[in-house]
């Protein structure tokens, strides 16, 4: 029998219909283990050996490492400062005893339960929707002598703006703040609001580290916000030569 061009037509639909609802039900069961204390552990486990994974085979090279990645001497506390797009380098990179500030919605999650699985211990919070009680916890880390990390574009964006968060906890605690930004040869692009990097197998990831900064104690707002602006410009001039892969 020969198909005509309107029974192509309505086969071509029937098609693209069962698509949609294969991704439709694929979307459905994602968000079902998100939400699920089993599946959300499956989840993070899966990311967890995924980037194990492609860690073996990365070749990692840091510009002016910090002390906090040397294991025998167990440095101060720091307040580490990344934006969000740069999360699979912490979450296979995390230096000895840190905390990761995380937000508490399905996906972050998901990261902050793999995270445990590199030994970093995740706190659960935000920065925009509860700072106060964020910055309490994490001033708990510190004082227990515990190196932190804030992604202040998190967790929903606008990508490579600074909150307040680093600022307030840097001038509650006295602890240096150290931004870092990293530069992958070949990478994986998420179509997230972010642009999230992954790298991909056999690339080489290059770490950007800053001098440790301490934020001046004030109560003034004006100097505040000026603190926030420069530590910006700051981690957005880092994350430049990092994008460009800049040598020393």
């Amino acid at each position: 029998m020969i198909a005509t061009p309107i029974q192509g037509v309505i086969s071509s639909k029937n098609v693209d219909r069962d698509k949609f609802e294969i991704m439709a039900k694929g979307k459905t069961w994602i968000k079902q283990a998100l939400h699920h204390p089993i599946g959300s552990w499956v989840l993070a486990c899966l990311l967890w050996a995924f980037c194990k994974l492609i860690w073996l085979t990365v070749r990692v090279k840091h510009q002016n490492p910090p002390a906090l990645l040397r294991k025998q001497t167990p440095p101060s506390p720091v307040i580490l400062v990344q934006w969000h797009e740069f999360i699979p380098a912490i979450l296979m990179l995390a230096p000895p005893r840190i905390s990761v500030l995380n937000s508490s919605h399905g996906d972050a999650r998901i990261l902050g339960k793999a995270a445990t699985l590199v030994g970093a211990k995740p706190i659960w919070g935000s920065s925009n929707r509860s700072p106060l009680a964020a910055l309490r916890h994490l001033k708990v880390e510190i004082e227990a002598g515990r190196h932190v990390l804030i992604t202040p574009d998190g967790p929903r964006g606008p990508a490579r703006q600074m909150a307040l968060g680093p600022v307030a906890l840097a001038q509650l605690t006295g602890a240096p703040i150290m931004l870092f930004a990293a530069h992958c040869t070949s990478a994986w692009r998420l179509r997230s609001w972010d642009k999230t990097q992954i790298p991909k197998p056999f690339s080489t990831v290059t770490l950007y580290w800053s001098e440790p900064m301490i934020m001046a104690r004030t109560k003034e707002k004006d100097k505040q916000t000026q603190m926030q602006v420069e530590l910006e410009a700051a981690l957005n001039e880092l994350s430049a030569r990092a994008d460009r892969g800049e040598a020393a």
